[in-house]
């Protein structure tokens, strides 16, 4: 019977080691991806050819929101967000931008956003789009205008 119970024992130490694997490994991925720095677009809404998305900065905090906006306004323009991607086969690039910018994903469930973005010419134009038309483009960050780094905006989808 003690050897039963010893025999008992030792299976159930080795399931429970064996669940606290995978369960480390699965906390540990989840971890990794809401602390990599890299942003990404979760949500997207197209209306009257604006996108308007919910973006992760997958990260702590932002020391730098203005640099942060400009990388995400640049990851816009060359399509780069890892889980969404963007149609513009039929209706080409949005003529606008309106990004409400989270640091992770609870933030997202919990509605605690950190800034918002805009990225929008002056007086609405049809014809403009966020690729092509990049020097008619002013950038907002929670409602005040930041410059834009003509140079890397420019370059960055060239």
């Amino acid at each position: 019977m003690n050897k039963w119970k010893r025999f008992l024992e030792a299976a159930l130490l080795i399931l429970w080691v064996a669940g606290m694997f995978c369960y480390g490994r699965q906390d540990s991925s989840e971890w990794k991806e809401s602390h990599s720095g890299i942003p990404d677009a979760l949500s997207s809404v197209s209306s009257n050819n604006w996108q308007y998305l919910k973006v992760v900065a997958n990260s702590d905090r932002l020391n730098d929101k203005e640099a942060f906006a400009r990388k995400v306004i640049q990851m816009c323009r060359e399509n780069s967000f890892h889980t969404i991607r963007f149609s513009t086969d039929i209706n080409g690039y949005p003529s606008g931008l309106c990004i409400t910018v989270y640091l992770n994903r609870k933030d997202l469930e919990k509605g605690r956003q950190v800034c918002e973005i805009e990225f929008r010419t002056e007086e609405y134009m049809e014809d403009c789009n966020i690729k092509d038309d990049v020097e008619k483009f002013h950038l907002y960050l929670d409602g005040k205008e930041i410059e834009v780094i003509a140079e890397a905006a420019k370059t960055c989808c060239s």
